[in-house]
């Protein structure tokens, strides 16, 4: 059998050439940081995200706000950097700083570009960091193992993963550590290794994750949100965001892919007083190696007298990390980075926890499937939580399809490309 040892971060491989802007006025800070009629929306995350970094409350503030706006400096760099453009993260390990690569030379007309895409969006810290490969070439380098791996896993009893990992500026591949390699994973493992050279890092891994279905958690009265329990006759998940129809006004719930599969009947809920309550049948359900793992359940009912009167909200329990708030806003939805922290609300988890992005376009094994474009963190989840929010600051990043039992190691569809397959928006 073939083992490597489990990557560690580093940044030795590259080099680092520090821009630091000066403050952003209080007029330029991201918006999402104050809801309606001034709400602090950071107020409810601010003291746990301060706990887990160990730094002051204001501190996890600019954090948060560095966060925010990161993805949006990811897609914007795209166009403005193009080929030179080397991918956008977080690093937690350097005070959560956002890092944006830039191929070669860190020179003036990189400095200037990132410098104006920083400002547009309100960004006020960044490090540029020269790297070798760009985010072109890194996603090039993925879809190439991606494929590797979906076929070397047909058949196989333990499972090789492949995603990406800008902070290193290479693609890593997944061996567990436990199993016996077939012969064909272990010639990929060498291949890769030819193939890619240094573009390509070693990290121990479970081997596979599991769909999370069954297990009891808490309920709510309406309106219907996400992050409380779903039941179907056969199966039980959670809830992941409220949305909308894209070609008219028809709610949904979003879950995962795989709780729909095969119980496509009238899903429910309950209230507070335990009360079951129809939600819906479920309208379109995806559990694909190439498009993902999601379902929409049709909200029959959507009136406040009667019905579940569904709103852009989440549950989020009380727990050491977070506040409890069962009306907690969504108020956008964006891509994922690396490195950025997550929350999720799973109703077998039943406390609501954050963790941190480690991989993405991750290709694992799911539930005996192997399955392309995943986010994995560092989550705690269990049984039963299949189909739960992620989010952050207000915003709504994926729903989590699966994890390892007994360890804080999960994985989650990406929400924009849900919200496309399922032609739906979600609420906020």
């Amino acid at each position: 059998m073939v083992r490597w040892k489990k990557a560690a971060f580093s940044a030795c491989a590259l080099g680092l050439a520090v821009a630091l802007l000066p403050p952003v006025s209080a007029a330029a800070r991201p918006a999402a940081a104050a809801g309606p009629a001034g709400v602090d929306w950071f107020a409810e995350e601010a003291a746990g995200f301060a706990k887990e970094r160990g730094i002051s409350e204001a501190e996890a503030r600019e954090r948060m706000s560095w966060q925010l706006v990161a993805p949006d400096l990811d897609e914007r760099l795209q166009t403005d950097l193009g080929a030179r453009f080397g991918s956008v993260w977080i690093d937690v390990r350097d005070g959560d700083r956002v890092k944006v690569g830039v191929t070669g030379q860190v020179d003036g007309p990189a400095q200037s570009i990132v410098k104006a895409a920083a400002q547009a969006v309100g960004l006020t810290r960044y490090d540029l960091v020269g790297v070798k490969r760009s985010a072109a070439r890194l996603a090039a380098d993925n879809d190439w193992l991606a494929e590797e791996v979906i076929r070397v896993n047909r058949g196989a009893t333990v499972f090789l993963s492949a995603g990406l990992r800008p902070d290193l500026n290479a693609v890593q591949l997944g061996v567990p550590g436990k199993g016996e390699l077939t012969t064909a994973q272990k010639d990929l493992v060498k291949a890769a290794q030819t193939r890619l050279g240094d573009g390509v890092v070693p990290a121990a891994t479970s081997g596979g994750y599991r769909t999370f279905l069954g297990c009891d958690a808490p309920y709510c009265d309406a309106p219907l949100r996400g992050g409380v329990k779903i039941n179907h006759p056969d199966v039980s998940c959670t809830s992941g965001f409220v949305a909308q129809s894209k070609v008219d006004s028809k709610k949904y719930i979003v879950t995962a892919g795989h709780c729909a599969m095969g119980n496509l009947g009238t899903w429910s809920s309950k209230n507070a007083a335990l009360t079951p309550k129809a939600i819906g049948p479920v309208h379109h359900w995806i559990f694909d190696t190439y498009i993902g793992d999601m379902a929409i359940i049709r909200i029959s009912d959507t009136s406040i007298a009667t019905g579940w009167d569904p709103r852009p909200w989440v549950m989020v329990t009380y727990s050491p990390q977070t506040n409890q708030n069962t009306a907690y806003h969504i108020a956008e939805d964006k891509m994922s980075l690396f490195g950025m922290r997550v929350c999720t609300t799973g109703m077998a988890t039943r406390v609501t926890n954050c963790g941190i992005v480690i991989e993405l376009g991750l290709t694992a094994n799911l539930g005996g499937l192997t399955m392309r474009n995943l986010g994995r963190t560092t989550n705690c989840s269990k049984p039963g939580d299949s189909g739960a929010p992620m989010f952050a600051s207000h915003v709504a990043y994926g729903i989590l399809v699966g994890g390892v039992e007994d360890d804080c190691d999960t994985v989650y569809q990406g929400i924009r490309t849900a919200e496309r397959e399922l032609n739906v928006n979600i609420l906020h």
